[in-house]
């Protein structure tokens, strides 16, 4: 079974560093196949035996406090899900080049009730949301009006830290992998 594995906050601005073929290696070793990572900011693809998420992370975050010396938080997603939470997103995110398009997956520790209905109250002038199941897909402007944007105030809310965001390109080729 294929497996989606999001790690948070590593390789940005030189902290966290987490190189993608050593950690490759070390989900190899512990039993994982056809692993590839897309891009060095914690983006892979694996397939396991073991047929739960829950299984997957508890294998994942056990490697990463193995090796690494900080904590890194981590999402995991079902090949299939991640498919069907990307056929089901609105047509109008990625439409407009003038606009950001991104994805912000939810950690398992993010609290989806208390985040919608903070997200309910974005005014859409500027900007449009989607929640799926498992992630929010954000449109807002960035050429023009960014700074009238809720997403541009993103970094300061308290939910951010219980998201992990993917551009709309890195989403979309994570589902290219899958389709391989």
């Amino acid at each position: 079974m294929q497996f989606i594995i999001l790690l948070r906050g590593v390789n940005v601005g030189g902290k966290n560093r987490v190189p993608m073929s050593v950690l490759k290696q070390y989900l190899i070793d512990t039993g994982f196949t056809n692993v590839r990572s897309h891009i060095n900011s914690g983006n892979l693809i694996v397939d396991s035996a073991e047929g739960t998420e829950q299984d997957i992370l508890v294998k994942c975050q056990n490697i990463l406090a193995s090796y690494f010396a900080f904590p890194v938080d981590i999402v995991i997603i079902s090949g299939k899900k991640y498919q069907m939470e990307l056929a089901g997103i609105p047509t109008w995110w990625g439409e407009d080049a003038d606009y950001k398009h991104n994805a912000l997956f939810l950690l398992p520790s993010a609290n989806k009730k208390e985040i919608v209905e903070l997200l309910s109250a974005i005014d859409t002038t500027y900007e449009k949301v989607y929640i799926g199941k498992h992630a929010i897909f954000w449109s807002s402007a960035f050429k023009n009006n960014y700074s009238k944007t809720y997403y541009s105030k993103l970094a300061h809310q308290s939910f951010y830290k219980k998201v992990t965001i993917r551009n709309r390109n890195t989403t979309l080729k994570l589902l290219n992998y899958l389709e391989d």
